[in-house]
């Protein structure tokens, strides 16, 4: 039996990297955006757009942070278990979504047109160079799901329960 190569262990942290890294951006800049009313205790008086994110900085920061770190965690896995087109596809939207977000701060709330731009083309090139490292030759899943021993029909079903809460978050209005 021979153990995975570098780069297949490797591949899902590459292919995971520039949502995390958007993902952790937009979240810094959320909190660092909240006013000196939020940050002296008024949790109410909450600026974010995302209604589910929102009602966790209402809780705590802490609250959203750990919100945040379950939606990298379940971003993260999702994107190693899925086929790579699959795979890529989430990447992709969760990178746009949160460098939207962090543009929309940059912008709205810094009034700093350039750090968008920046923020674009620094993006690009993390996708690029990311995308680039964490692609397979075959366009299989990062993750080799027959290494658990469960049936194959069991990773779609954890795929499934995976999806629930973010489409629970961002796609039900609430």
């Amino acid at each position: 039996m021979h153990s995975p190569t570098p780069d297949r262990t490797l591949r899902p942290l590459w292919l995971v990297l520039p949502p995390a890294l958007l993902c952790m951006l937009d979240f810094g800049i959320t909190l660092y955006g909240q006013s000196a009313s939020y940050w002296s205790g008024n949790y109410g008086a909450v600026n974010e757009l995302s209604p589910s994110f929102a009602r966790y900085l209402t809780i705590h920061p802490l609250a959203f942070v750990g919100a945040g770190v379950l939606w990298i965690a379940l971003f993260s896995t999702l994107i190693a278990l899925l086929p790579e087109i699959l795979a890529l596809t989430v990447s992709i939207a969760v990178v746009i979504g949160h460098m939207g977000g962090a543009a929309m701060w940059l912008a709205y709330r810094f009034n700093n047109y350039q750090a968008c731009n920046a923020l674009f083309l620094v993006t690009a090139f993390v996708v690029v160079l990311s995308f680039k490292r964490g692609q397979s030759n075959d366009g299989s899943s990062a993750f080799d799901w027959k290494r658990t021993g469960l049936p194959p029909w069991t990773r779609w079903a954890v795929v499934a329960a995976l999806i629930a809460l973010p489409v629970w978050w961002f796609l039900i209005p609430h």
